[in-house]
């Protein structure tokens, strides 16, 4: 099993708009204006960008405005998106043409509605490209492709493993539900399929419990902030939302070490996912 971890750094929503363009192999612009490249750097993941069909889509990004140069971008997510199937591909470029000194960084297999791409060695590089469906395959049942929040980082937060853990999960929907004198019932459904998660750390005598998770509290600052989070590092599973509790808390058990120092005895870790449905 391996760690947990998150992404709050992200170059992406901080790129000037007019840097982002969504093409396709001939240079034309996809990008459905009703649903404009500025939606996905919105930390909002109901809002979406969508493109205006699906033939050799691809994503062009210069990072220069958020990054002040290049950078090794090791981390990408892509998250509240409509891709049903296939391969994504990540390049990057040494020229603003997104012709000149292409490399192939990754393809990543296509994860239902949330996805992430870890690259081991990236290039350092200014001029990027997410490669949808020109030499990339990603499939969708609709008649265009939409996503709702896309991150870029030099690379994800790792959560240390304690010397022990459990992971919780749960998975449901969020309604209103109402019912007449009459008992006629009608419900509201404000999201579905959402998932939660909740790791608790037991007996754990080391520096980075609790100063890690303190570290990403301090980031998202409790739950004011969406994040992508990764359940285990070795895994492809990630998911985009919240901090359930806007205060950590951990147990400790003074003097019962073989030393005689402090064992922390539990603390807990609660992220629930995002609403799913797009705008």
């Amino acid at each position: 099993m391996g760690n947990a971890a998150y992404a709050f750094g992200d170059y992406w929503k901080n790129i000037t708009a007019s840097d982002i363009a969504i093409v396709n192999d001939a240079a034309a612009d996809k990008e459905d204006a009703n649903y404009p490249i500025e939606n996905s750097q919105d930390e909002q993941v109901a809002l979406c960008t969508r493109t205006d069909d699906k033939t050799n889509i691809k994503i062009q990004f210069d990072i220069n405005s958020a990054s002040d140069g290049t950078k090794e971008l090791k981390f990408f997510g892509i998250f509240n998106h409509n891709f049903s199937g296939g391969s994504v591909k990540i390049y990057s470029y040494t020229a603003a043409d997104y012709s000149t000194g292409q490399t192939l960084e990754a393809t990543a297999t296509v994860r239902v509605k949330d996805m992430f791409i870890r690259i081991a060695g990236p290039s350092d590089r200014r001029y990027w490209e997410i490669d949808i469906s020109h030499n990339g395959s990603a499939t969708s049942a609709d008649s265009y492709y939409e996503w709702g929040r896309i991150i870029c980082y030099t690379d994800l937060v790792q959560l240390q493993q304690a010397d022990q853990y459990d992971r919780d999960r749960g998975y449901g929907f969020k309604n209103i539900i109402n019912e007449t004198p009459h008992g006629i019932r009608w419900v509201h459904k404000i999201a579905d399929s959402k998932e939660r998660l909740r790791i608790t750390y037991h007996i754990a005598q080391n520096d980075y419990i609790p100063a890690e998770p303190k570290t990403l509290y301090d980031a998202v600052d409790g739950d004011a902030h969406p994040f992508a989070f990764i359940p285990d590092i070795d895994e492809d599973d990630i998911y985009y939302g919240y901090l359930v509790h806007p205060e950590l808390t951990w147990v400790e058990s003074k003097g019962e070490a073989a030393d005689g120092s402090t064992l922390v005895k539990q603390l807990v870790i609660e992220f629930v996912e995002a609403v799913r449905g797009k705008a």
